[in-house]
């Protein structure tokens, strides 16, 4: 009987649901920050893998294999941050990263593309984008001068929300609205055009279908534009159902055909004006959204990447194999 292979971490909630809807033995769970649990064996002809139980899979019972975030072990292992564990830490990120991508040439990489923000970052998808939708202007600069002009408000995000300052009081830089002569000509900035809106429009692009979530941004103010800074146990509770109109359908789907991805979840904010686009994340979190599945979303994902179900995989990239 084949296998769903999670390639994910220990502390993963999704995955974890996932696990519950699909069940135990129809998934085999890697996770990569305590890679030295398990054992493993990756070769040209194939990958084999062994979980701290004994459990092992290879790439002959395999079915489909479903990429989440795996991250390195040293933010959960403080021991693995010294120069030889960080080696091997680097060896084997490179040895599964590889290991995929000989799963990937079997056709075996279903909905998540692995590492797709490399090649799909904010520019490629702002330009694909402005093919398709409203998006606000946006530049990335160090000592250049302002694309914007003088009466146009702008806010400030940050491409990677790696947090900053003292180890004891480091901070993450949402998105946040500011005045463009405050800032630090000696700094990088991604700067973008400030969008005035009442809603906050998420789409969830599984494969074939489309799941658009909102909520008002009526609880934001002032500084505050981004809907990530409310309350933790408020922000995901305020967002419902959104009917999509049908033109805004096709463009989504023309564009995630133009950027070459099968899933992941965009961003809009939704004015007098229409939806003005802001971002998709290629392996964004959306198990927030549907939990218990009422909404269709996780019963489609669980349908794509169950080991029973027909297979839909990705195409390996730049024409090889």
């Amino acid at each position: 009987m084949g296998v769903l292979l999670l390639i994910t971490n220990s502390f993963d909630t999704t995955a974890d649901l996932l696990i519950a809807r699909l069940g135990a033995k129809s998934v085999f769970r890697f996770n990569f920050d305590i890679w030295s649990d398990y054992r493993f064996d990756f070769r040209p002809e194939g990958i084999s893998i062994a979980d701290p139980t004994g459990w092992a899979v290879g790439s002959e019972n395999i079915a489909k294999v479903l990429w989440r975030k795996p991250r390195s072990r040293a933010p959960f292992r403080p021991t693995s941050s010294d120069p030889e564990s960080r080696f091997y830490d680097l060896e084997v990120w490179y040895a599964l990263r590889d290991a995929v991508n000989l799963l990937w040439l079997d056709r075996k990489i279903v909905l998540a593309e692995p590492l797709a923000e490399l090649r799909a970052g904010k520019f490629v998808q702002m330009r694909a984008a402005a093919h398709h939708f409203m998006a606000p202007a946006c530049q990335f600069r160090l000592g250049s001068s302002s694309r914007f002009g003088a009466n146009e408000q702008v806010v400030v995000k940050s491409l990677t929300m790696e947090p900053v300052g003292e180890d004891t009081k480091r901070e993450l830089l949402f998105t946040t609205r500011v005045d463009e002569k405050e800032l630090s000509p000696n700094c990088p900035w991604m700067v973008q055009k400030l969008v005035e809106a009442d809603r906050d429009v998420t789409v969830a692009v599984v494969r074939d279908a489309l799941f658009a979530f909102e909520q008002s941004r009526n609880a934001l103010h002032d500084r505050l534009v981004d809907w990530r800074e409310l309350s933790g146990d408020a922000a995901p509770n305020a967002w419902r159902r959104h009917q999509l109109p049908p033109g805004l359908e096709s463009a989504i789907f023309a564009f995630m055909d133009e950027m070459g991805l099968q899933f992941g979840r965009l961003d809009f904010l939704l004015n007098e004006l229409g939806y003005h686009f802001l971002e998709v994340n290629t392996n964004g979190e959306w198990a927030w959204l549907d939990p218990d599945g009422r909404h269709g979303l996780l019963p489609k994902v669980v349908d794509e990447i169950s080991p029973d179900t027909p297979i839909h995989p990705i195409p390996f990239p730049r024409g090889i194999g």
